[in-house]
């Protein structure tokens, strides 16, 4: 067994665009071990809820489709099975919390009904049984009168209740992978703290793998052990969440935390990175950050960095041609070592 729960390997995806296409995930590398929380940063357009769209196997009625890479999950690549034995995952070893409940959920189904169907799918309970644990995930996270409110539809509850039923139904089988897309969007900050902490303690208790999708640096800080920084359908950086806030190495991931507001900042404006996400139909030719970064070079504008290790910084990774240069000089260093 790998000790790796997931492992995304080179995965490509590419859109149908007239008569050509268009890649919104370029090669993405990165895995995530059992009882690990991976944070998927990056502004609006970087690729992140297509990528995990992709490890879902969830672009079947999209004009999208994977085109390369592997998405390994327990060892198995599932990119290669068939659409029924991913049924037979989905939802049950890897279940999937979406950006908006309110579309997520079914207007014209009760509660009950929607949180009952997967777990006689999967887990093979009669109605009866199912209804009773339906319930029993309602109290589990945190709602009130459950036993009443599983017979209501949607559109009666508030925006939390509803992303608490969401998280319900994710994780009514116990999957082993949870991957969260903006769970905390379009909710007050006190709804925000409490599903914040209602998932961290949901993760412990199970020992689940998570891969948190956001563009909260906040929420990171708060949930995530590693992170992985993309942008325009590429990993631009990985580490921890200690040394990513500590010491960012790319530009871009710089400009994100930099434009984060400070408490008692005496400043008249925030900071913020300049221009905006290319267009996917028209990427820039070289690094794809060049025209927003505030370190570009000519080389820049002309070759696409490697993401490779950072010289003297473990498990850390970085595209950038400042990093690849950073390596030149320890291998021109080893080289004229081994030279004397």
């Amino acid at each position: 067994m790998t000790e790796h729960l997931l492992e995304v390997q080179g995965l490509q995806t590419e859109f149908k665009r007239g008569s050509g296409s268009i890649t919104a995930v370029a090669g993405v590398d990165f895995h995530i071990k059992k009882g690990e929380v991976l944070g998927l940063v990056g502004e609006s357009g970087c690729g992140k809820s297509v990528t995990s769209l992709s490890i879902m196997r969830l672009l079947k009625d999209t004009p999208g489709k994977i085109a390369g890479g592997e998405v390994r999950f327990e060892g198995t690549d599932l990119t290669k099975i068939s659409e029924k034995e991913m049924r037979r995952i989905r939802g049950n070893e890897m279940a999937m919390i979406f950006q908006e409940p309110m579309t997520s959920l079914n207007p014209v189904l009760r509660i009950g009904v929607q949180l009952a169907e997967p777990i006689m799918l999967h887990l093979g309970y009669g109605r009866k049984k199912a209804r009773e644990h339906a319930i029993h995930m309602l109290r589990l996270v945190g709602i009130p009168r459950a036993e009443e409110l599983v017979d209501d539809y949607p559109h009666q509850l508030s925006g939390g209740m509803r992303q608490r039923v969401m998280i319900a139904m994710a994780m009514s089988c116990n999957p082993k992978l949870l991957i969260a897309d903006e769970p905390t969007t379009a909710l007050d900050v006190t709804i925000q703290a409490q599903i914040l902490d209602l998932m961290k303690r949901l993760k412990e208790e199970q020992d689940m793998g998570m891969l948190l999708i956001t563009h909260d640096l906040g929420v990171v800080a708060e949930l995530c052990d590693r992170v992985v920084v993309m942008y325009a359908g590429r990993v631009v950086e990985e580490a921890s969440v200690h040394e990513l806030f500590a010491s960012p190495q790319h530009p871009y991931t710089q400009g994100l935390i930099q434009s984060v507001p400070k408490m008692r900042q005496k400043v008249r404006r925030l900071d913020s990175i300049k221009g905006n996400v290319p267009d996917l139909s028209q990427m820039p030719q070289g690094c794809k950050f060049a025209p927003r970064c505030s370190f570009v070079m000519e080389a820049c504008l002309v070759q696409e960095p490697k993401l490779l290790p950072i010289e003297g910084l473990k498990d850390r990774k970085s595209r950038c041609l400042l990093t690849e240069q950073g390596i030149r000089k320890e291998e021109n260093r080893n080289e004229g070592d081994a030279i004397n």
